[in-house]
């Protein structure tokens, strides 16, 4: 039924139940509150649009009214709080607006009040507190705003609250909770609340799920949870909380499935072993945690320590009890000692992180083994959310990140096993050798990090051809030998190429117009990776603007190219100003010829160029004042000579460093003036203008003495070489010289 509701329902008086989902568009038929026997209303997941009609508020029987999952918008009608009888209202995953009427505190029949998930805006009313049968109030993901009215706190009956995602602020105190008897889940994360309770308070209430993320409640533990019995889910992440856990917490944990205290101030060691339910989620990241890696007594779904103070190895043991572990992140601690062998055993394992430490040793190749891992993370991402999957999947790897430790030996030939490998980090290590041609078969890579490393040999050429999607190619600083291999060029999904800091030689290729991804902007930011759905953030680490800088959620957007110190030579291939959507260019500290592209203006997203060190020629072109985004220029130590252009964004760049080492180039913000400037400001005689009569006697008088004085000088030079000889060799000799120079410069230069 792709059709609006049509006018004859209004017919139907006797009917009491009215389900229509998945098959209706258009806005909501007035007539509908002409059916006064009507008990249930549900008209959820369609693509209803349009405003909620007022007349539905004359549907005296309704019971029960569902419209969530639809587009529409406008502001909740007043007169839907007429409806006495109405008992569960959902308007969820709409596009609603305007403030939450108080008339809805009239529904003294309400059991379930949904409003998630639209644009609501203002305060929340204080009459939502006299829904005396009220069970269920969901208002997050809201624009909500002001402070949470006490008035909720007389909710007796109320035992699920969920206002998070929205902008509330102010204190929450006892007097919100007063009557809260019946209260089970709690959920007030991301607003900018402050808890303002007493030491000693006691809750009237027992939790099963709390989540207070972003809220503040430090700087001490919060006493009040030990009265908190049957907490099943706890989320206290990124509040404030400081010092050491006090020790009666620990007998809360044997019951917990989830628990999050990551991105707070807590130090101290972890029990040893912990005790969780079977297979709980833990995230204790970016905290002061120290001592050694706790063993989890009946194992981990999710195991994530990163970013803390762990600083002793791996226990050999530790993968005994963590058959199912998904998720295991350690990254930015100080753990020394190897990767266990062991761990090719855990064969759910999702994410294992342990980047950012100092183990050692090599990379074992059980790793192969995991066939049914889904993420393998060692490097310094964020973890940020789940993974869908489910005991008895059988998913290969899709991320291997083992950087910034102290690694060594070769990359496992076992590596190649990983089909569905989608993102490998080997970065920041001492692994050497040749990269195995057993990586051909992983065809799915996206993102190839070997950077900082010893790997020697050429490029493979079959990188180009195995990884048809790939994305980001990093084999900076190595030792890399040979030419740039043409078939890189290929990868047309290819968004980052640096090969900078290696050995390469020979000349660009010329087909750097095949790179289609650095030909438009990128304007959509997504990674397969990233996002609210994956434990797994992708991250670069990109040499631009004259510093390092690391990229993660904006990582979608980001095109470079980095050739930088090699030994290249030839000319900048014309085919680079093709590259419309590149931002990053380094081309230095290579033997580069020629001139800069005369259209070199055209990369008109560039942000960063850099020429240096190189033997470019002729003048800058004036092009490259087109360049408005770019904020880092650097063309020095080269044989660059004229005028400097000027215009547009190059009148920003004042510093004359960026220019030097060219010893022919003139003009601001260079101390050395130009020839053509210093002929246009000839001075003003002394004394005011010069009369047009005496000008022109001036001019006889010079034009004759010009044939007298040419002829004298003439035969006096010609007269001294005559008469004296080794002054006659000098001069044929400096004859010689200079055609010479001037043969090569018309040899050599493309001007």
């Amino acid at each position: 039924m792709n059709a609006p509701i049509p006018e004859w329902f209004n017919e139907l008086k006797n009917l009491k139940n009215l389900l229509l989902k998945g098959c209706m568009l258009g806005p909501i038929p007035v007539a509908l509150g002409g059916l006064s026997s009507l008990q249930s209303l549900d008209l959820s997941g369609n693509q209803l649009n349009g405003s909620i009609p007022a007349a539905l508020g004359g549907l005296s029987s309704l019971q029960s009214l569902d419209l969530s999952e639809n587009q529409l918008n406008g502001s909740i009608p007043a007169a839907l709080g007429g409806l006495s009888s109405l008992q569960y209202l959902y308007l969820s995953g709409n596009q609603l607006n305007g403030s939450i009427p108080a008339a809805l505190g009239g529904l003294s029949s309400l059991q379930s009040l949904d409003l998630s998930g639209n644009q609501l805006n203002g305060s929340i009313p204080a009459a939502l507190g006299g829904l005396s049968s009220l069970q269920v109030l969901d208002l997050n993901s809201n624009q909500l705003n002001g402070n949470i009215p006490t008035t909720l706190g007389q909710l007796s009956n109320l035992s699920s609250l969920d206002l998070s995602y929205n902008s509330l602020t102010g204190n929450v105190s006892e007097t919100h909770f007063e009557n809260l008897k019946k209260l089970d889940e709690l959920d007030l994360s991301f607003n900018s609340l402050a808890f303002n309770l007493h030491p000693h308070w006691v809750p009237p209430f027992q939790l099963s799920i709390i989540f207070l993320q972003s809220c503040h409640l430090g700087p001490q533990f919060p006493p009040w949870l030990q009265s908190q019995k049957h907490i099943v889910r706890l989320d206290l992440s990124n509040t404030s909380i400081s010092g050491i856990i006090p020790t009666w917490f620990w007998d809360l944990t044997p019951q917990l499935s989830s628990l999050n205290l990551s991105n707070n101030e807590i130090s101290g060691q972890l029990p040893n072993p912990l005790k969780m339910i079977f297979d709980p989620r833990i995230d204790l990241n970016s905290n002061h945690f120290s001592g050694p890696i706790p063993c989890i007594l009946n194992g981990a779904d999710v195991l994530d320590l990163s970013n803390n103070q762990f600083s002793e190895p791996i226990p050999p043991n530790f993968t005994s009890t963590m058959h199912y572990l998904q998720v295991f992140s350690a990254r930015g601690n100080q753990i020394s000692g190897i990767i266990p062998s062991s761990i090719g055993k855990m064969m759910f394992l999702s994410i294992l992180d342990l980047s950012h430490n100092k183990i050692s040793g090599i990379i074992p190749s059980s790793i192969g083994k995991l066939k049914s891992l889904v993420v393998l993370d060692l490097s310094q991402n964020k973890i940020s959310s789940t993974i869908p999957l489910r005991l008895g999947d059988c998913v290969d790897l899709q991320v291997l990140d083992l950087s910034k430790n102290h690694l060594s030996g070769r990359i496992p030939t076992s590596l190649g096993l990983l089909y569905q490998l989608q993102t490998m980090h080997l970065s920041n290590n001492s692994l050497s050798g040749k990269v195995p041609s057993t990586l051909k078969n992983c065809t799915l890579l996206e993102t190839l990090d070997l950077g900082q490393n010893n790997f020697s040999g050429h490029i493979p050429t079959w990188i180009g051809k195995s990884f048809p999607i790939l994305r980001i190619l990093n084999l900076r600083s190595n030792m890399f030998t040979g030419n740039i291999p043409p078939q890189l060029l290929n990868i047309t999904s290819l968004q980052v190429l640096d090969l900078g800091q290696n050995c390469l030689s020979g000349s660009i290729p010329q087909s750097l117009q095949n790179l289609a991804a650095m030909k438009n902007e990128q304007k959509t930011n997504n990674f397969p990776l990233n996002g609210t759905e994956s434990y797994y953030e992708e991250h670069l680490v990109v040499s631009t603007k004259g510093q390092t800088l690391e990229y993660t959620r904006i990582i979608s957007l980001v095109t470079c190219m980095d050739l930088s110190s090699n030994n290249l030579s030839g000319e900048i291939p014309e085919g680079l100003t093709s590259l419309l959507g590149l931002r990053f260019l380094n081309l230095s500290g290579n033997h580069l010829t020629g001139k800069i592209p005369d259209k070199i203006g055209k990369l008109a997203l560039l942000e960063s160029l850099d020429l240096s060190k190189n033997q470019l020629s002729c003048t800058i072109p004036p092009s490259m004042s087109n360049l408005t985004f770019l904020s880092y220029l650097n063309l020095s130590n080269n044989n660059l000579s004229g005028k400097i252009p000027s215009g547009n964004q190059l009148q920003t760049f004042q510093d004359p460093s960026i220019y030097m080492g060219n010893n022919n180039l003139c003009g601001p913000p260079l101390p050395d003036k130009c020839d053509s400037d210093e002929t246009s400001q000839s001075p003003m005689p002394v004394g005011g203008d010069v009369k047009k009569d005496d000008g022109a006697h001036e001019m006889v008088w010079f034009y004759s003495a010009l044939g007298p004085g040419f002829a004298v000088g003439f035969w006096a030079f010609c007269g001294v070489l005559v008469l004296k000889r080794a002054w006659r060799i000098a001069y044929y000799c400096f004859v010689d010289e200079m055609k010479e120079r001037l043969l090569d410069s018309c040899r050599f230069a493309r001007c």
